[in-house]
């Protein structure tokens, strides 16, 4: 299958992901056209009800206030996932008919990924399924995600066998970089050709993910999974940046350690081979070794580029317990 513009899908949507990005399609974009349809009748009658005993500014200021609101969830990007992974409608439908693949996420570290509350700032929640049009009033306004769910995150009750699990984005219509260990593995259509589950194990070799097939369970309309082997499972481990860095200038310029820096060269360079593995990392700054004769520790100063996040350094910190490298809560 392709796009409009002749690309495959497949490869493209592969390709997307193993570069550490997912698109986020605005409410728009999405194929239900009742999305964030709500019922606000009972708002504006409260409204015009309390209008006598205000201004007529005031009260164009909240009805300006509550379409510009409208608006934003309009723009806003949806990123949809499911509980359900083995529910065969959902293979037929958005997986080319059993020949496609589900992506396995940890929400988690996929929030972490935009640093929330900033822009790109991530909120979850499960979508709620009603046999009518939620109605929108000011009870909903005292609590965030109560007023997502009900603008953006309820659907017909005919939705409902999907489990769907909601991701929602400041803004919509664009690929956003993410932490790339928010992507767990993979599980594959009964129909999926074995050619494109060796692209896809190979596209992402090195990252330790784990991988199952959807089989149909003899004389039964009910689907099992079924680990399959990563067939790349010596190769190197995955490094999302192209960094590189020279020991011992960092080290001469580590005016802190006092030769400690030196002492623990081998276990700075394997500090330095950690860090460039992080997300959003895209250079090394400095680091600081330090050795009160108890807790040797070495901090790693880097500079980032994360969506949302307005900080532009770093720091990861690694104790020495036993000779050995243990990374800092």
């Amino acid at each position: 299958m392709k796009d409009c513009n002749g690309v495959d899908l497949f490869d493209r949507d592969i390709q997307l992901l193993s570069q550490d990005s997912i698109y986020i399609p605005t409410v728009e974009q999405l194929n239900d056209p009742s999305e964030a349809l709500v019922d606000d009748r009972t708002f504006k009658r409260l409204l015009d009800l309390f209008t006598p005993f205000t201004s007529n500014a005031a009260a164009e200021s909240v009805k300006e206030s509550f379409k510009g609101l409208i608006d934003k969830i309009h723009a806003s990007g949806v990123y949809s996932l499911s509980k359900e992974i083995k529910n065969e409608l959902m293979w037929a439908y958005y997986a080319s008919g059993h020949s496609g693949y589900a992506v396995i996420f940890d929400t988690t570290v996929l929030a972490k990924s935009f640093d929330s509350g900033k822009w790109g700032g991530m909120y979850e929640f499960d979508v709620k399924y009603s046999p009518v049009v939620p109605q929108f009033d000011i009870s909903k306004i005292s609590n965030q995600i109560e007023t997502l769910i009900c603008l953006v995150g309820t659907k017909s009750q005919v939705w409902k066998h999907e489990k769907e699990h909601r991701l929602l984005f400041d803004k919509g219509g664009a690929c956003l970089k993410i932490d790339y260990r928010a992507i767990k593995g993979f599980v594959f259509g009964c129909r999926m050709p074995q050619g494109d589950i060796d692209y896809v194990m190979k596209q992402f070799a090195g990252r330790d993910l784990e991988y199952s097939r959807v089989e149909l369970i003899d004389n039964t309309y009910e689907l099992s999974l079924k680990r399959q082997e990563d067939k790349y499972p010596n190769a190197d481990k995955y490094c999302p940046n192209k960094i590189s860095y020279d020991l011992d200038h960092l080290l001469e310029c580590d005016k802190y350690s006092l030769g400690v820096g030196y002492k623990y060269k081998g276990l700075v360079d394997e500090a330095l081979k950690e860090v460039c593995r992080e997300p959003f990392v895209t250079g090394i700054s400095h680091i600081v070794v330090t050795d009160d004769g108890r807790y040797p520790h070495i901090m790693v100063w880097t500079s980032i580029d994360q969506p949302g996040v307005i900080r532009k350094m770093r720091a990861f910190d690694y104790d020495i317990e036993d000779g050995k490298l243990v990374k800092s809560e």
